[in-house]
């Protein structure tokens, strides 16, 4: 499990693992809106226990909820240190034309927790969530479009596709870079400079690999003569039960402790 990361399924037989997808869709969508509406101290800490509490749920390992987030904690950091010197109000520190405020470090803070909360979220569905079952998820909440000519099917594979290689390209990445490093490539130097530089090694041949898998994927779906435009039935057709129901009153009753929170600016 040491590899495992957003995107990739965990099969289990907990309580989130038997959720009809639809249900975890339609929870995950939830949970981002809660985060956006978050704003205060109090609010954060509720989130984050209801969080922990998904996750023991969800009978997936902390560690590997945490390792999730480890790909975009350069982008956290990129866009805090922005809010942090360009958010105007009470002076902290300053010097020449950068300062720091205590209203860019709390927009800091609580931007950061957004983000990962929102991305340890979501993760929760794909490790408790097949792509098959993602699949018929999307395209059975989404099947009103069609109705106005929206190829509902299409997005969905799209989707699942997305989904399904980013595991995949996680996994692709650290074989270059063992390969660039098996032919005398350094990596991991402090100058920004010479980061850029390393980049290039592994970007380049990732680029192709990808290109070479889409070529592949193409022409097995060809060859399976798989054709989007055929109404297929299911093996296993959705259905919601008293789990789901639950499962989505808790998150409504969680969006209206957010609201009445924020109202009432505690």
């Amino acid at each position: 499990m040491n590899s495992t990361v957003i995107g990739q399924f965990i099969p289990g037989n907990s309580f989130i693992h038997r959720l009809d997808p639809r249900t975890k869709i339609i929870a995950t969508a939830l949970w981002i809106l809660i985060l956006f509406l978050t704003h205060s101290v109090i609010g954060f800490c509720i989130t984050l226990i209801f969080l922990i509490i998904t996750t023991f749920s969800s009978w997936i390992s902390l560690p590997i909820i945490l390792r999730s987030v480890k790909p975009i904690i350069p982008i956290v950091l990129f866009t805090s240190f922005f809010n942090i010197i360009y958010t105007s109000g009470d002076v902290i520190w300053s010097v020449g034309i950068l300062q720091i405020t205590k209203q860019g470090i709390e927009i800091s803070i609580f931007l950061s927790l957004r983000i990962l909360l929102m991305v340890m979220g979501s993760s929760i569905l794909t490790f408790t969530t097949s792509l098959t079952d993602i699949t018929s998820g999307i395209e059975s909440l989404l099947s009103p479009l069609e109705k106005v000519g929206v190829r509902i099917s299409d997005f969905s594979m799209m989707i699942t596709l997305a989904i399904r290689f980013i595991p995949t390209l996680s996994e692709e990445v650290q074989k270059i870079k063992d390969a660039q490093q098996a032919r005398g490539a350094s990596f991991g130097s402090k100058k920004i400079n010479q980061r850029i530089k390393e980049v290039l090694p592994i970007l380049i041949p990732l680029i192709y690999s990808s290109f070479r898998r889409a070529f592949d994927l193409t022409n097995a779906i060809e060859c399976r003569c798989y054709n989007q435009k055929i109404k297929r039935t299911k093996l296993n057709p959705l259905k919601y039960h008293k789990g789901d129901f639950f499962c989505i009153t808790i998150i409504l009753v969680l969006l209206i402790v957010i609201i009445v929170i924020q109202n009432k600016g505690i």
